[in-house]
């Protein structure tokens, strides 16, 4: 059965005439990610007669340069686009196209942001960002593994886009990785789609390193071209990417605070969820560096949203693999929610907790967990399957969610004191509701 592709809508510039003028040449497609290797490529494609392949035509018209936007790009970079490499894609009149994912899922399908030869801005906000999807489900991207974050917001748009473009008709598809990128060079190759999907690498094929093509943007448009990435990439805290990282977090503190906030609510409801690692926050990187304007802007943000006390429960069925249940108990003003968990804990005896070691940090400079927490089981580390339950407060932007399976499974897993306890939590948690309606009751009487 043929796969179905996701719906599209447009919106923005578009143009009546979008296929090559001719139809001998193969249509060369570029995926455009606005960092120095593909810029650097794109630019010396398009303004130097010797760097083009024969592969394009001698006017262009075959060359399509496709963004997919995150929505979560620090605007510096587009502005840098927009400023050097749109002009040219404007002189030369080549197509250019952003699409953008609408959802967190396949059926929600793929925006066209713009399809146009005339392009003068981009949209960087996109349709649906990545941190909208992290936000409600609580997480951040995480090191390690194979990018799922990268597949969903750009590789699966881009992937759709070529689908419903070419159909079944073959296409060279260029892709500015550098000489040192051998390995992700193998990987794409891999994925030829039965011969469809040409792969070319021009970075690759001039011998560049991406020093070289921040040195060759550097001597064409005397600007040193940062590097592509989200605000809230994990990958951009290596010790190479965090001076540039750490600089856009200092002069762009309005677009990063509300990643702070998220990777605060992320540390509550896993304490082991740094940015960076476990024990390595985000939050932790920028007090080190004294990076204090954003993280002033974010504790005063903080105090204004509403907050949650979230019942959190983890079911390990080995140590890197777990299925969880968040939902929120309480809601509201944050003195309040602070209250309401203290309340809790005097009504089930149980002392909250407060600046423990971190499971799986560095012994040496690790974090701790500044949360107060209410456990109700801690998970143990030395067998599986394993389970792990307890209540924190947090800014109010988690949605309740739960595989459909779980609470099943939960049970079969609880004897008879877990059982117990959770009743008698249960049993507090409905006594500081009925004390917060009778206050509310006595407060609107009065």
């Amino acid at each position: 059965m043929a796969r179905r592709m996701p719906t599209a809508s447009r919106h923005g510039e578009s143009t009546l005439t979008h296929h090559s003028s001719r139809s001998d040449v193969m249509p060369y497609v570029w995926s455009y990610g606005m960092g120095a290797e593909s810029t650097a490529g794109i630019y010396r494609m398009l303004t130097d007669p010797a760097a083009r392949p024969d592969t394009i035509a001698s006017d262009y018209s075959n060359l399509v340069v496709v963004i997919a936007q995150t929505g979560d790009e620090w605007s510096t970079t587009g502005q840098l686009a927009e400023q050097h490499i749109l002009p040219v894609i404007r002189a030369r009149n080549v197509r250019l196209v952003e699409v953008a994912r609408k959802g967190p899922t396949q059926r929600h399908g793929v925006a066209v942001l713009q399809d146009t030869r005339q392009p003068y801005r981009l949209h960087l906000e996109g349709a649906y960002k990545l941190s909208d999807e992290n936000r409600v489900s609580g997480t951040m991207p995480q090191l390690g593994g194979v990018r799922k974050c990268s597949q969903k917001a750009k590789g699966a748009p881009l992937d759709w886009w070529r689908s419903r473009e070419f159909g079944d008709h073959q296409y060279i598809h260029a892709i500015g990785f550098n000489l040192n990128e051998e390995g992700r060079i193998a990987r794409d190759k891999a994925y030829s789609m039965g011969g469809q999907r040409i792969p070319s690498f021009p970075i690759h094929d001039w011998s560049w390193t991406r020093e070289d093509c921040i040195d060759y943007l550097w001597r064409e448009l005397r600007t040193v071209w940062p590097k592509s990435c989200c605000r809230h990439c994990p990958y951009a805290g290596c010790v190479a990417g965090w001076p540039d990282q750490l600089a856009r977090f200092k002069t762009l503190p309005d677009e990063a605070v509300q990643h702070v906030i998220d990777e605060y609510v992320c540390l509550s409801l896993n304490p082991r969820s740094g940015l960076f690692g476990p024990g390595k926050s985000l939050i932790g990187r920028l007090e080190r560096d004294k990076v204090t304007e954003v993280l002033r802007r974010a504790a005063q943000r903080m105090k204004t949203v509403p907050w949650s006390i979230y019942h959190v429960r983890r079911f390990y069925t080995s140590r890197a693999h777990a299925s969880r249940s968040v939902d929120a108990v309480f809601t509201g003003e944050r003195l309040l929610i602070y209250a309401l968990l203290d309340e809790l804990s005097d009504l089930t005896g149980i002392s909250l907790t407060r600046d423990e070691p971190i499971d799986g940090a560095p012994v040496r400079a690790a974090e701790r967990d500044r949360r107060r927490r209410l456990w109700l089981r801690h998970r143990a580390t030395d067998r599986y399957p394993a389970m792990e339950e307890f209540y924190v407060a947090a800014p109010a932007q988690v949605l309740d969610k739960a595989p459909s399976s779980f609470d099943d499974t939960w049970t079969a897993h609880t004897d008879a004191s877990q059982f117990s306890l959770e009743h008698r939590t249960r049993a507090a948690i409905a006594v500081a509701r009925q004390g917060l309606r009778e206050s509310r009751f006595n407060d609107s009487a009065s």
